[in-house]
């Protein structure tokens, strides 16, 4: 063979993996079409939009955030809705004997005035102290900016109003290397207004940060932007970043858009939380500068708690409002990193205005990031699930390198915040298409939003309540876009509100069909949507026919078409074929409905959720077994129980079956969808693959337990699953014991027999106390840790109405200092935090509990009850018997009385405190623990 013959032949050979190579796979957009839609059309890389990020912040110094694919500046504005970076200035005075300016009041000076390029025209200078302190609880754990070794320098910034070449406007110099003196450094204004920016250098080490001003003259405060969380500039070069790392192959998903960075998270509290009316104020700035600016505005905010009541928040009630009014902001949300369980959209990503994005971790960025062979792209296991509400809306990639501050030392994250800027970079894309292909059309964004759900792909072995319309792809979403826009489906549109009965809601209603036990479902049972559009009360005239389908043989819908005229609204009947829901499981299935003559977009959709749980009787013994249960790397499976009125605690125990391979691990969620426990991981390569716990006075309901299989994980794994639950429990409610009565009844309330050995201890003290806000978004609580106390714990409880008004909830224990020993948040209505005593043989040690409500709105009205427990170092053990034995056997329905002997507690406790302990119950069978009846003394 001639060589000449040879070489195609190679070429041939080689080509698909240079194909390959070409691809990307620390940040994936092959899988979702990206890749393609940028090679066919390379100028609609979201050039000519615009991106805001509303997170902790973005540094617009780090590359692959410094410019566009077209070259020019790519964060184009930037504002802290936090106060996190305000510095108040003072009026000075210029000293001149010494040259300085200076506040004697505030003891703030600064030298080189002198050489300054730019003076005031007026003659007034301010100055202000941006002070290292402030660094103190940074959640990026840099303290000394500079590295000189101190953490408590001053950078001094001084401002003025000032005049060149005929324009007006506020100038300000920054103190970047601390030495008392202007004179080398540089005049910046607000950051809008030229993109001036200025760095400290720290020894040795690359700057941390990268800082902006906004400066605010009538408000005597300079706003000092910067990324102290990392989260923010992550998301930034998911959605927007072009050369990352100055790889010029390295881009985000829409590298020609710009950004704007609005800091709503308060990066010296956990997580970066949001603080009070942060969230709502950057919303309004995003709503008032889309109204000015021509370039379609997309938002994204990988922000959110869990969703208590959906789509009823305060926040997603105001943005409700907010998108009702302006159609042309594109708002994307992370769903919440809550699941897998069902029921588990985080707020306000349950709003129906908003485009929320599930997660998905892609098999190139598992082989290339994480080490995972995985042969399929997974939704990861934290990704939030709908329920009552339709959500996600999609899923997209959420786990890559991105860009971050020089001060974080990984650039890779996951959560669905990593999937929602990735969406929002597919709007971009989008509309940046629009804009080339359609001058001057505008897309309202729930047009867009339903090109983009149509468009998606299914993922096979995933639920809609899983995925929501599917996996994200630009390309079927661009062509499905081009036909509603040929429709002319942009013009008037329409959108259309949808409620259902939903018995576990606390107003009966939701947008979807939600029956957590379908057992109460009967054959001929029918059930209803009501149907309205939402601009039926603005007297114009309408009609339109739309045609359903449903996508489950079991959900049947009574007709098979329904009509909309002017303000009239309709209903949609719907009955369930229980004949095909006969296995325990859920049971998701989807009605859609098409404008009449038209089968290519749903115009909207219903969804409705049955779930047929598994029992526990004495038919079963309360227990249900599974055995040789499979799940491949990445998957799960549910498992829904009843569980029964009564029981006193759940036994849940995971094996090996000791002879296949075993990596997985379960978690527990409550009939809110609130998950309630996470196990460790079942590893069958070690010795004893197995594992059990204990979950005590559940209340009644519904639970899912969900196994999911270990990503990493070499091969499947097969695993047994047994869950019992115990009848045995405390006869009262609550047990208070006193010095005249230490007696405890309890009872087997089901058909089992049942063996204990009998202890108890006495383990401290707990009180009981309320938070109350009126007004106001701080609460303090002084409080003390003595010498012989281990620990103390927080137990917080909120109603549900309450937390539907925040945005976040940060709960933070100081020392004397003011150092944050402990930032924590509750995600949802109930939480905990908790403090060790490290404080070595100090006889007590005084620490503070701060609260910190962030209210969607203004402060407002809201009450947490608290109990406070503190558990001793040595717990006192004391004897509880069964008449004159430790043992008791326990039969159905018959009260025994237990005696606790012990004297009344020694150790310190307050007069406004009890003492509590517990009463074990260990399993003559099993050599275990089962039952902790926790009791007060009085």
């Amino acid at each position: 063979m001639k060589l000449r013959n040879l070489l195609p032949l190679l070429f041939l050979c080689v080509q698909p993996l240079n194909a390959q190579d070409t691809s990307q796979t620390f940040l994936s957009l092959k899988p979702t079409g990206v890749e393609n839609f940028l090679l066919s059309h390379p100028k609609y890389d979201g050039r000519g939009t615009i991106i805001f990020v509303l997170d902790t912040g973005v540094d617009m110094g780090i590359d692959g955030l410094k410019n566009t694919s077209e070259g020019k500046t790519k964060v184009i504005d930037v504002r802290d809705f936090t106060g996190q970076g305000d510095v108040k200035i003072y009026d000075a005075r210029l000293d001149e004997a010494t040259l300085s300016l200076v506040n004697e009041e505030h003891g703030l000076s600064v030298k080189g005035i002198d050489k300054l390029k730019l003076k005031p025209s007026d003659g007034k200078y301010y100055i202000g102290n941006f002070d290292e302190e402030r660094f103190k609880n940074s959640n990026s754990g840099v303290k000394d900016l500079n590295g000189n070794g101190k953490t408590d320098d001053k950078f001094i910034v001084v401002t003025f109003k000032t005049v060149q070449n005929g324009e007006e406007f506020w100038a300000a110099y920054f103190d970047t290397n601390a030495d008392g003196s202007l004179s080398d450094e540089k005049p910046m204004r607000s950051y809008h207004e030229k993109f001036d920016t200025f760095q400290i250098q720290a020894a040795d080490k690359l700057p941390y940060f990268t800082f902006a001003f906004n400066i605010f003259p009538e408000a005597k405060t300079i706003s000092v932007f910067y990324d102290d969380g990392a989260h923010g500039t992550h998301c930034s070069g998911i959605a927007s970043g072009y050369g990352i790392g100055r790889e010029k192959h390295f881009n985000g998903v829409a590298p020609g858009s710009n950004i704007v960075g609005l800091k709503i998270g308060q990066n010296t509290m956990s997580g970066g939380a949001t603080v009070t009316e942060s969230m709502k104020r950057a919303y309004l700035f995003a709503d008032s500068v889309s109204r000015v600016w021509k370039e379609p505005c997309i938002i994204n905010m990988s922000f959110g708690i869990g969703s208590v009541i959906e789509g009823s928040a305060d926040m997603e009630l105001f943005l409700q409002d907010l998108l009702r009014k302006n159609p042309y902001l594109y708002i994307c949300t992370s769903n919440g990193n809550n699941g897998p369980g069902i029921s588990s959209s985080g707020l306000p990503a349950s709003s129906k205005y908003v485009f929320s994005s599930g997660a998905v971790l892609t098999k190139e960025v598992g082989r290339d990031v994480y080490g995972a062979s995985l042969s399929e792209d997974i939704v990861l296991h934290f990704s939030a699930r709908g329920g009552e509400v339709s959500k996600p809306d999609v899923v997209s990639p959420g786990a890559c390198v991105s860009t971050v501050p020089n001060w974080k030392e990984s650039d890779r994250m996951w959560g669905t915040s990593m999937a929602s800027p990735y969406t929002a970079g597919v709007m971009s894309l989008l509309l940046s298409a629009v804009s080339h292909e359609y001058p001057g059309l505008k897309i309202p964004s729930q047009v867009l939003f339903r090109a983009v759900r149509n468009g998606a792909v299914h993922m096979a072995g995933y639920n809609a309540l899983d995925e929501g319309a599917g996996y994200i792809n630009v390309e079927n979403a661009y062509s499905v876009l081009e036909k509603m826009i040929k429709n002319k489906d942009y013009e008037d549109t329409e959108d259309f509100n949808v409620t259902a009965y939903v018995p576990s809601m606390p107003t009966d209603r939701a947008p979807n069909l939600y029956f957590r036990d379908g057992n109460i479902i009967k054959d001929g049972d029918t059930f209803r949507y009501n149907i309205s559009r939402v601009k039926a009360g603005e007297g114009k005239r309408f009609y339109s026919i739309f045609n359903l389908e449903s996508s489950s043989q079991w959900l049947i819908p009574v007709q098979k078409k329904i009509y909309f005229r002017n303000g009239q609204g309709t209903y949609v009947s719907v009955r369930f074929d229980k004949s095909q829901m006969k296995e325990p499981g859920i049971y998701t299935g989807r009605i859609s409905a098409f404008a009449d003559g038209r089968k290519d977009v749903s115009e909207f959709s219903m969804l409705a959720t049955v779930i047929i749980p598994y029992e526990f009787s004495s038919q079963n013994r309360y227990t249900q077994s599974f055995e040789k249960e499979s799940l491949e790397p990445g998957r799960h499976k549910r498992y829904f129980l009843n569980i029964p009125a009564g029981t006193g605690n759940v036994t849940i125990k995971i094996s090996s079956d000791g002879k296949n391979y075993a990596q997985a691990v379960y978690r527990l969620f409550d009939p809110d969808g609130v998950n309630i426990y996470s196990s460790q991981l079942l590893n069958s390569e070690l010795k004893d693959a197995e594992f059990t716990s204990n979950h005590e006075n559940l209340k009644p309901g519904v639970y899912e337990l969900v196994v999911h299989g270990n990503y990493m994980a070499k091969k499947a794994s097969v695993y047994n699953l047994k869950i019992e639950c115990s009848g045995v429990n405390s006869i009262a409610r609550e047990i208070v014991l006193d010095t005249k009565d230490r007696n405890i009844s309890v009872m087997n309330s089901f058909s089992q027999v049942k063996q204990y050995e009998l202890t108890g201890r006495l383990l401290g003290y707990e009180k009981d106390f309320k938070a109350e806000f009126n007004g106001v978004d701080r609460y303090v609580y002084p409080f003390v840790i003595r010498k012989n106390e281990s620990s103390k714990d927080f137990d917080f409880s909120i109603s549900k109405e309450d937390f539907n008004k925040f945005t976040d909830f940060s709960v933070i224990i100081y020392d004397e200092s003011g150092k944050a020993l402990i930032k924590d948040g509750l995600n949802y209505q109930n939480g905990e935090i908790s403090v060790a005593n490290t404080f070595g043989e100090k006889d007590s040690t005084k620490l503070l509990l701060t609260l910190v409500p962030a209210f969607a709105n203004k402060a407002g009205y809201a009450v947490v009850s608290i109990k406070e427990l503190t558990k001793i170092s040595s717990p006192v053990e004391f004897p509880v018997q069964y008449g004159e034995s430790s043992r008791i056997e326990l039969y159905p329905n018959v009260e025994k009385k237990l005696k606790c002997s012990f004297a009344p507690p020694a150790y310190y406790y307050p007069s406004d405190a009890k003492p509590y302990g517990k009463v074990y119950f260990r399993s003559l069978e099993t050599d275990k623990v089962e039952l902790e009846l926790p009791f007060l003394f009085k």
